[in-house]
Parts: C-alpha cells; sequence; structure tokens
C-alpha cells in the first residue's frame, strides 16, 4: 500500500491524549444505553498547537457536535435512545499493543459497563511491520468487551488497507459483531478537512462530511443488528 494515505498522515499517535485524560465518560441521566468509543485521533484528539489543532474532540471536525461520536449520540437519540458514552483513546496502545497499558489505563473504559463498544482502531498500528501482532491484540480487546458483556461494534480503516480491512470485517462475520466499512472514505477528497488546516496529517483526517458519513454507517450496522 505504498502511496496510500494511511502511511501519509504523520499526526503522531503518542501523546494525543494527556495519560489522565485517556478516558472520558460523558453521563446521562436516565440514560437507557451505554455507549463506549475505543479510538484514535479520529475519535478523540486534544489540543495540539504544534498541528494547529485547537479541538478536544474527533480531528478535524468543525465542532465536538461535528465528530462521528457525537453525531452517531444525536442518531440515536433520534430513535428515541437515551445514551451515555465513554470515549477512550487507544493511540498509545495501536502503537505499542502493551496488554498491561490497555489495563492499567483504561480500566475506567472497562468499569462503564458499554452496551455497545464500538472500535474505531487501527491507523497507528503499524501495519505494515506488525499486522499480524495488532490483528492478534485487537481480537483480544473485542473478546474482553464481548466478555464484558458488549454488543461489539467494528469498522475498518478510514484509510483503506486491504489486509487488515479484509481481516475486520472476517472478524466480525466470524463472531457475529456488527461491522460498518468506511475504508473507501478516506481516498475522497469531500470526505478530508483538506481545504481546513494547514498541516498534511491533520487535514487527512475525515472533515465535517466524512464524520457523518462514518456515524451514519454505524448507525445503519447498530440498527441492522437490533442492539
Amino acid at each position: 500500500m505504498k502511496g496510500s494515505a494511511l502511511f501519509e498522515n504523520d499526526v503522531p499517535a503518542l501523546g494525543q491524549i494527556s495519560d489522565d485524560g485517556r478516558v472520558r465518560i460523558v453521563g446521562r441521566e436516565g440514560a437507557d444505553l451505554k455507549i463506549a468509543f475505543f479510538g484514535n485521533s479520529i475519535t478523540r484528539h486534544g489540543r495540539a498547537e504544534a498541528l494547529g489543532w485547537q479541538g478536544d474532540w474527533g480531528m478535524a471536525a468543525s465542532s465536538r457536535g461535528k465528530d462521528y461520536v457525537h453525531r452517531l449520540l444525536t442518531y440515536l437519540e433520534e430513535d428515541g435512545r437515551r445514551p451515555a458514552c465513554c470515549i477512550a483513546n487507544l493511540s498509545e496502545w495501536e502503537r505499542t499493543r502493551d496488554m498491561r497499558l490497555l489495563e492499567e489505563g483504561y480500566a475506567a473504559a472497562f468499569a462503564f459497563g458499554a452496551d455497545i463498544a464500538v472500535l474505531r482502531l487501527g491507523e497507528n498500528a503499524q501495519l505494515q511491520e506488525h499486522l499480524a501482532a495488532f490483528e492478534r491484540c485487537y481480537v483480544s480487546l473485542a473478546e474482553k468487551l464481548q466478555n464484558g458483556g458488549a454488543k461489539v461494534v467494528l469498522t475498518d480503516l478510514f484509510w483503506a488497507f486491504p489486509p487488515f480491512d479484509s481481516f475486520v470485517r472476517e472478524l466480525a462475520r466470524e463472531r457475529g459483531y456488527a461491522f460498518a466499512s468506511i475504508s473507501d472514505l478516506g481516498a475522497k477528497e469531500e470526505m478530508r478537512a483538506a481545504d481546513r488546516f494547514a498541516h498534511a496529517g491533520v487535514a487527512l483526517h475525515p472533515g465535517d462530511r466524512g464524520m457523518e458519513e462514518i456515524a451514519r454507517r454505524l448507525h445503519a450496522a447498530i440498527v441492522e443488528a437490533r442492539f
């Protein structure tokens, strides 16, 4: 996949979120659905002056309410649900595949007790060198969430990498997880934030249209799975 946007993205995997801010839980009084998002910068990236990024939500949406997490929450609310959510940035774990970090750094995310867990991961995993190792860790994470009682929803990558994208699709089929394919989006300029950021890596991230489409596809997968 030489030349793929997956390998052109130079937003660092480390330091996207402070250690004490890796997990954000947003409760809602009277919630009837708990949904957790396990992701990377596309899910949430803290403010980064060096990158020209001023937000603390999914990079590079124009506002918190425009990222895919919050757009999906809006879709669920329109369905009559009252969701509470947990947002976890696992970018460091993607790179290190350190299962101790997963246990120690994200205990609050697992204690959240999600009814639905969305895994929106893989872009930072150095897949050209560590595909098999990351796949094993990814399976372990999905199993941990399922064993904790969550209905699991998987996506492939925003910037396509067919070996991993096909692996995720097959894993979902084998295990009965819901699946939303988004791997066609990253190659489409209209789905990226190309005109909003000088930093090339940030500009490769999904803009508002891309975020909306990710949310729409996730919502469709959740509805189809009757979660």
